[in-house]
């Protein structure tokens, strides 16, 4: 049996660890959906991969000394694409309500 585990969702497609990239990941026949956590300085638990939101946002700073409300108004797209500018980092959640019944989930 092969299994098919998206990295970041779909990241060659769409920015890592956003909605886009879980959704475009499902759609190319995903078996799973591997993302990164990280917690905001409020104890929120959002999708990142980096300890900064420096690479992945128009932002700057630890995530870890960010508030979620900060955090989520990063544009976390528009680095990769304008079609992807105003994409949010999701929280955990959100993801777990937008795949949970749909996909696997490997947080790591």
């Amino acid at each position: 049996m092969f299994l098919n585990i998206a990295h970041r969702g779909d990241s060659t497609n769409a920015p890592e660890n956003t909605l886009a990239a879980f959704e475009l990941a499902i759609e190319a026949g995903a078996s799973a959906v591997e993302l990164d956590i990280r917690c905001t300085a409020d104890g929120h638990v959002v999708a990142m991969h980096d300890r900064t939101v420096d690479r992945t946002t128009d932002g700057a700073g630890a995530v870890g000394q960010l508030s979620l409300e900060q955090v989520r108004g990063l544009d976390a797209g528009g680095w990769f694409d304008e079609r992807f500018a105003g994409e949010t980092v999701p929280t955990l959640g959100e993801v777990f309500d937008r795949l949970i019944e749909r996909v696997p989930l490997c947080c790591t």
